[in-house]
């Protein structure tokens, strides 16, 4: 098992590297520049000549480093890095890291508690769906998953928001960290991931319940929620690993609901500094974003060893 872990070790790392690297450069070489649109047309018509404002544009990018060549500045990038050190904001001029330490808790407060959410929706919705199988509440649910999961987040969220800030006047419209605001949008998340988590639920419930231990319990009289509750739970193994990628699906893709929340979160964060193309923070972003997930598959992996021991076992011979 150890052994294991540190060959996952090892390969996130080349991941992490390999990936950053890419997301560099693919960055540099998207078009647009950072300085123009921090300086803006108003500052060069703003200065008597184009001499003055090339003078200025210049001198930023020899700051922010930009007048090197890529590979020099990802080189120096790296050295930063591994001090800790993400870099200044273009916009702001405040360091990277700070800016989204932030945020950081309040996209993890969001992504948490869609996951409880989704969690609790598919194990509930999914389980009736397996204990009514072809039934009216069977089929009514499944219909649903189909147009929740093929409805754009950005709609559900605007029509929640609709509703309830406007038409219900149930929720507030603000730019706060509040967990007054927490609720719709971690519902919005929540009820988006859900399906999948539903569908996983039903199918791995309906395989169990077909078992010859279930139907030999249940010939000899044991109590039918006693049966269905060790069949469940034996149902639930593979959705750890789903719980896992849908955290991380819930803190990256958490970029739209935030926007339309106004939920200050690194996502929003991201967001604003990719219009503006501020290379620091999206480098940051990408950054955090990827040893998220990386953490959270190997703490999944993690997990799913403890609850089976098969791959306990498979582990450590290995």
């Amino acid at each position: 098992m150890v052994k294991t872990l540190l060959r996952k070790l090892l390969g996130a790392g080349v991941v992490l590297l390999c990936a950053t690297f890419l997301l560099f450069v693919l960055i540099r070489v998207a078009p647009g520049d950072p300085i123009q649109l921090l300086l803006g047309r108003s500052a060069e018509v703003a200065m008597s000549d184009t001499t003055a404002y090339d003078r200025k544009a210049a001198e930023l990018r020899a700051e922010f480093g930009l007048d090197r060549s890529v590979a020099a500045q990802y080189i120096a990038w790296s050295k930063r890095l591994l001090r800790l050190d993400l870099g200044e904001s273009i916009r702001t001029g405040r360091p990277v890291g700070a800016e989204i330490a932030e945020r950081l808790p309040a996209t993890a407060f969001l992504a948490v508690s869609g996951l409880a959410i989704q969690a609790l929706l598919g194990l509930i919705f999914g389980t009736i769906a397996a204990l009514k199988a072809n039934f009216v509440q069977d089929n009514a649910i499944r219909l649903a998953c189909v147009g929740l999961a093929s409805t754009p987040v950005f709609v559900i969220g605007l029509g929640l928001l609709s509703v309830c800030a406007v038409t219900l006047g149930i929720y507030e419209i603000s730019s706060e960290a509040v967990l007054s605001r927490l609720w719709l949008p971690a519902l919005t998340l929540g009820a988006m991931g859900a399906p999948q988590l539903i569908r996983v639920v039903r199918a791995n419930l309906l395989s169990e319940l077909g078992r010859t231990y279930v139907l030999s319990a249940l010939s000899r009289g044991l109590d039918r929620r006693t049966v269905v509750r060790h069949a469940l739970r034996n149902a639930l193994l593979p959705v750890v690993t789903l719980a896992a990628l849908s955290l991380t699906m819930s803190i990256s893709g958490a970029v739209v609901i935030e926007s339309i929340f106004s939920w200050p979160g690194i996502g929003k964060y991201a967001l604003d500094s990719l219009l503006i193309q501020d290379y620091p923070v999206i480098q940051g972003y990408a950054l955090v974003m990827i040893a998220l997930v990386i953490l959270i598959h190997l703490l999944a992996e993690i997990a799913y060893a403890l609850v089976d021991p098969r791959v306990r076992r498979k582990g450590g011979a290995g």
